[in-house]
């Protein structure tokens, strides 16, 4: 991430906005490490037009602009929009637990059967 100068396993501090996840407070400070794969489940750190999200990661998707990342705040009824992996910045480096990589599993297997009907969600 050239704009933080952040490497392959170098890490940097954010401190989060907002109760949409289960285990980050508003508030609370976070780490956030660079990595080259990123796992259904895990929170990771989006930058968007305006502003940077951290919510859960459902998967990696193709799309006409390349590979891209699927998230979804553990409150939100929908996805977010699709990001560029390159929009990635890293992954919140708190414990995930079994039930919330399950859960990011099944979201994405239904936003694959979705993209794979042609509806867009």
């Amino acid at each position: 991430m050239a704009s933080l100068g952040l490497g392959h396993g170098e890490s940097v501090e954010f401190s989060v906005r907002g109760a949409c996840m289960r285990s980050i407070g508003d508030g609370e400070s976070v780490h956030v490490r660079r990595q080259r794969l990123y796992l259904p489940g895990d929170v990771i750190v989006v930058r968007r037009r305006d502003h940077w999200n951290a919510h859960r990661f459902l998967g990696y998707a193709p799309s006409v602009h390349g590979l891209v990342a699927l998230t979804q705040s553990d409150d939100g009824a929908k996805r977010d929009p699709a990001a560029h992996v390159s929009a990635i910045v890293g992954r919140v480096t708190s414990e995930v637990r079994p039930s919330d990589r399950l859960t990011a599993l099944a979201k994405y297997a239904r936003a694959m059967a979705l993209r794979a009907a042609g509806v867009s969600r």
